[in-house]
């Protein structure tokens, strides 16, 4: 059936876009004409009166309860009284924001790094780590997309003349450079786009001449909605607000789908300070992007207000153009440029990020704006400029944060705090006393060591970024047990007292003493299902649980200086450790509720432990890890007297072991799978796992991300992906396999564990957590 579009001037629908709320007086319109309009309805009986009161239904959307049509004027008065429509909305126009257009051709011999808006957004950074957009589905609405060398299309639908089909090509030239500045190839031509490797689709909602309606318009975004797109970038706009429009973003929006739209070219060097942003940018389910220049300043052109999320480049930007317009490229500006790139960039961030939701993926980018302007957000930049280009920097990070002496012995002192969530953090330097000299800390503890009995002690706590920069430091002084105090020297705790009367350098190392022995009893039994180690009974504590673990090939174990355990907070308790203890030893008492990183460096006194496993020497790293674990019956070994420590872990195993480390009576299911408590256990816990929907999943070995969000979960954080392993590190029960820095890719989530890392995981968050699972 064929389509009829209302031609009215887009100055004459500023006034009318809106008829009527149902109830309500309708607004003044013409008598006599047929209207095309967009009738949303509240039930099946106000479905039923759109569609017979129409003269023509020409779409009926699938995402909206709505449908486009062409009514008389007399059945455009009864729809809109009608109690079961929700709204009548005029088909109003909308056209592309890009500010002006020459027709040059570039050189052929031009290099693609050589555009300026490629120097200053810098995507070859996440390329360098493996991100190019791969998998990421980019619907561009827009004037459609024609073939071109150096653009890949993966499909689309046109919305624009006679019926809907797959003929998208591009008659206006606008979708395809917008389309070129998201994703044209990297290597290929004179341009390369943000997100070489996402995989456009054409959604052709505009004409030859740059513009569409309405109807046009939301039929596209249903179209991207059901394709289940994971961008969309609207390089359009208009005056008038539509809430057919609105409502139908905020559905794209709360499916998961990221909107981007230019914020337009309303701006003048008169009206900066006023809200000019058009629509359908306006919509807080929008990221709206401005326009600026090489100079990184707000384009005169470009549309400012408080709707302003970010800027990106949008003068004299280079990109593809069809062929059949008589030009392979072409320079364009407007902020119909500036929103491509941010699409494109979006896309790289979310293939890095394939867990986090739009909500977070819109916070992500902007932790990479660049400020400009205003310091902090503001009308003309938003939240700044994005880009991915190394940045100067000369602002110290932020200060760390509860910084306490946590336990003292007589010889020793634990400083713990919490890190600073800067991006650019990289570590803490600890100087005591007035000492020009430090010592570096990437964790956030850390452990005086070889000090004098009841003695006051000064340190003061800096933070330093990968630039350099050192903050002020935060101070933190305690006092030394006095000689008479019995105990472990690396017990007990003590409060933040005055000045020292005494300094004395901080060591490193600790001091040589006569190591105390953990023992515990070894009885080899079968594995319950073939070649694991031995399963608990549970209950009582008496029997041991599986332990997990995963580096496999994934990520390497920590070396010498993997992370201690902290200190045991009460001095009354003995060094010596009861062998088959029915509870975890108490963690380390803190002021602050929440986790602490452990200590970088060894107990004050080394703890040489009796296992019975052949294959965890004395000098592996995670020795007293797993003897740790041993002694409350949270592991045991095989058969063949081995521990297996580099061996990795299924989720079932992990799952036990983390639940008998904190509900040491959980006993093994009696019947059916072994594992069937504790997945039982997990569902009322809400920890996630993949077991309890799949038994299948319960046998396959577990990811280190997965571990990070149950470890996260068990301490009361409901986070995924990337964002879990973020808490872990700051929280300190994870460190990553860098020594320098702790980064979510030295965390490598996609890798497996080994059996001792993952007993680290336990002990660290038991030590450092809420001490119970949430």
């Amino acid at each position: 059936m064929n389509k009829k579009h209302l031609s009215i001037a887009l100055s004459s629908l500023l006034a009318l876009p809106l008829l009527a709320p149902a109830g309500t007086a309708p607004t003044a319109f013409a008598e006599g004409a047929d209207q095309e309009v967009v009738i949303v309805y509240k039930n099946a009986d106000g479905k039923e009166a759109a569609i017979e009161q129409s003269e023509e239904v020409q779409h009926e959307f699938k995402t909206v309860p709505a449908v486009a049509a062409t009514v008389s004027s007399e059945d455009l008065r009864d729809l809109v009284d009608n109690p079961d429509i929700d709204y009548v909305e005029r088909n109003i126009s909308f056209q592309t924001t890009d500010f002006e257009t020459t027709s040059y051709t570039p050189p052929a011999t031009a290099k693609e790094a050589g555009n300026w808006n490629y120097q200053q957004v810098a995507p070859n950074t996440m390329w360098d780590q493996g991100f190019t957009g791969n998998g990421v589905k980019i619907a561009v609405v827009d004037s459609g997309i024609s073939e071109h060398p150096e653009l890949k299309i993966a499909g689309g639908i046109s919305t624009v003349g006679d019926g809907t089909n797959a003929n998208y090509a591009d008659d206006n030239g606008h979708g395809t450079h917008v389309a070129g500045i998201i994703a044209a190839d990297s290597g290929q031509g004179n341009v390369v786009g943000m997100a070489p490797g996402a995989s456009l689709y054409a959604v052709k909602t505009l004409g030859a001449d740059g513009k569409g309606t309405l109807v046009d318009l939301l039929e596209g975004l249903d179209w991207a909605i059901q394709n289940n797109m994971d961008i969309i970038n609207l390089s359009l706009g208009g005056d008038t607000d539509a809430q057919s429009l609105h409502d139908m973003v905020d559905k794209a929006y709360n499916k998961g789908i990221l909107v981007v739209a230019s914020a337009g070219n309303s701006g003048t060097a008169d009206n900066q300070d006023q809200n000019t942003v058009g629509y359908p940018a306006r919509y807080d389910s929008v990221i709206s992007v401005a326009s600026v220049d090489q100079n990184l300043n707000h384009s005169e052109f470009s549309s400012a207000g408080p709707r302003v999320d970010v800027s990106a480049p949008g003068e004299v930007i280079r990109s593809t153009f069809p062929i059949a317009l008589g030009v392979s490229y072409k320079y364009m500006s407007g902020t119909s440029q500036a929103a491509p790139h941010v699409a494109g960039e979006l896309a790289l961030l979310k293939e890095k990020n394939p867990s986090a939701n739009a909500s977070q993926l819109r916070e992500i980018l902007n932790g990479y704006a660049l400020d400009r302007g205003t310091p902090g957000r503001d009308n003309l930049y938003g939240s700044g400029v994005v880009t991915f280009k190394p940045q100067i920097d000369s602002s110290a990070p932020a200060e760390v944060g509860n910084a306490v002496v946590s336990a003292a012995a007589t010889d020793s002192l634990t400083l713990s705090w919490t890190q600073p969530t800067d991006r650019d953090f990289k570590e803490v330097r600890v100087y005591s006393g007035s000492e020009p000299t430090f010592t570096t800390v990437t964790q956030s503890t850390y452990q005086a060591l070889n000090l004098a009995p009841d003695t006051a002690y000064d340190f003061r706590l800096t933070t330093v970024d990968t630039a350099g920069n050192e903050s002020q430091g935060v101070p933190v002084s305690g006092r030394t047990l006095a000689a008479s105090v019995s105990g472990s020297p690396s017990t007990g705790e003590t409060p933040v007292t005055a000045a020292p009367t005494q300094q004395q350098p901080v060591q490193p190392t600790p001091a040589p003493t006569v190591p105390e022995v953990i023992s515990a009893p070894f009885v080899p039994t079968p594995a319950p299902s073939g070649g694991s180690a031995q399963i608990p009974s549970g209950g009582g504590g008496a029997a041991p649980i599986p332990s997990g673990g995963g580096g496999g090939g994934g990520a390497a174990a920590p070396a010498a200086a993997a992370p201690a355990a902290a200190p045991v907070a009460s001095p009354s308790v003995p060094a010596a450790v009861p062998a088959k203890s029915p509870t975890p030893a108490p963690a380390a008492t803190t002021p602050n509720p929440s986790p602490s990183v452990p200590s970088t460096v060894a107990p004050t006194t080394p703890v040489s432990v009796s296992i019975p496993f052949q294959d965890v020497p004395s000098t592996f790293w995670g020795r007293d890890t797993v003897a740790w674990a041993f002694e409350r019956g949270l592991v045991k070994g095989y058969a063949d007297g081995q521990f297996k420590p580099g061996a990795t872990v299924t989720e079932s195993e992990f799952l036990a072991m983390l639940i008998r480390a904190f509900e040491p009576n959980v006993k093994n299911s009696t019947t059916g799978t072994w594992s069937n408590t504790y997945y039982a256990r997990a569902k009322q816990l809400g920890l996630p796992t993949k077991g309890n929907a799949s038994k299948a999943s319960r046998s396959q070995t577990i990811t280190r991300v997965q571990v990070a969000e149950m470890l996260a979960s068990a301490n009361g954080r409901n986070l995924k992906g990337n964002q879990a392993i973020q808490y872990l590190l700051s929280a300190g029960i994870a460190s990553g396999s860098s020594k320098t820095s702790k980064t979510v890719a030295s965390f490598k989530g996609n890798a497996s564990l080994t059996r001792a890392e993952a007993l680290q995981f336990i002990k660290n968050l038991t030590e450092k957590g809420n001490g119970s699972l949430s």
